[in-house]
C-alpha cells in the first residue's frame, strides 16, 4: 500500500516569515502538531486528524500542477511536518529528482526525525517555543534539534504580550552555546484573540541584547499577513 499523510493544504504563494520572506514558494501544508501554541495562526493543523490522507502519486501530482515543470522551493509546514518523516523520506528525494529545493518549516522539537532528512533539506525554519507559548520546557530538545540541523537552520522566535525576557535570555544562550551565527529572527506576533502584540519599546530593548550575544538578529513580521495572502 503506497505510504500517505495527512495533508490540508498544497498551494503556491510567497514566503511571509523568516530569512526568504517573500520568495515564491508552493506550501505544502501537513495536518497534525505536537504542540499547540497560544499564538498559532494555523489553529486547523494542530489536531491529529486534521486534513485528508493523501498518497505520494497523488501529492506529487498536485505540486507538478502548480510547478508547470519548473524548479522552486517546496515548503513543508503544518501542524508538525516532521511527525510525517516516514512519509517524507519518500517524498524529499522525488521532489529533489525534479529540480525542487526544500524548505522545513518546524517547531524543532523532533530531533530524531530531522536526523532521517536533514541530509536532504536546503534551509530549516525552526521556531522557539518557550513555556510562556506551549506550557511545558522544550529547551533539551531544542539543543539538540540545532546540533542535528547544522548550517542549514536559522532560528524564529515569536514575541507576544505574553513572553518573558527569561525566555528571550534562555533562547540566546541556546543559540549561542551551539554557534553564534545561527541567524535569529525575532518575529512579532500577529495578535490573535489568545495572544497580544509585543509593545514596541520592548521589542527594540530585547533586540539591542540580542545583538550582543549573536551576530545575525533581524526583527520581521509576518509579511504575508501585512499582504493579505496565505
Amino acid at each position: 500500500m503506497e505510504v500517505q499523510a495527512s495533508v490540508l493544504d498544497v498551494f503556491q504563494s510567497r514566503q511571509g516569515e523568516g530569512i526568504c520572506v517573500g520568495d515564491h514558494q508552493i506550501f505544502i501544508r501537513f495536518g497534525g502538531c505536537n504542540l499547540s501554541c497560544n499564538y498559532c495562526d494555523t489553529p486547523d493543523s494542530i489536531p491529529a486528524e486534521s486534513g485528508q490522507k493523501i498518497g505520494l502519486s497523488e501529492l506529487l501530482a498536485r505540486v507538478d500542477r502548480l510547478s508547470a515543470g519548473s524548479p522552486t522551493v517546496i515548503s513543508l509546514t503544518g501542524g508538525e511536518p516532521l511527525l510525517h518523516v516516514r512519509f517524507l523520506q519518500t517524498l524529499i528525494p522525488a521532489l529533489r529528482t525534479r529540480g525542487h529545493r526544500i524548505y522545513l518549516e518546524t517547531n524543532g522539537t523532533l530531533p530524531q526525525a530531522l536526523e532521517k532528512i536533514i541530509t536532504q533539506c536546503d534551509w530549516v525554519a525552526m521556531d522557539v517555543k518557550p513555556a510562556s507559548a506551549v506550557a511545558r520546557q522544550v529547551w533539551e530538545a531544542h539543543q539538540w534539534f540545532l546540533e542535528a540541523a547544522g548550517h542549514k537552520v536559522f532560528v524564529k522566535l515569536v514575541l507576544t504580550d505574553q513572553t518573558e525576557e527569561a525566555e528571550l535570555d534562555q533562547t540566546l544562550a541556546l543559540l549561542a552555546g551551539v554557534r553564534r551565527n545561527i541567524p535569529l529572527i525575532l518575529q512579532p506576533a500577529t495578535p490573535s484573540a489568545n495572544s497580544g502584540a509585543i509593545p514596541l519599546a520592548r521589542l527594540a530593548c530585547w533586540w539591542a541584547k540580542a545583538v550582543q550575544q549573536l551576530s545575525d538578529v533581524r526583527i520581521l513580521p509576518q509579511i504575508h499577513r501585512l499582504w493579505g495572502i496565505p
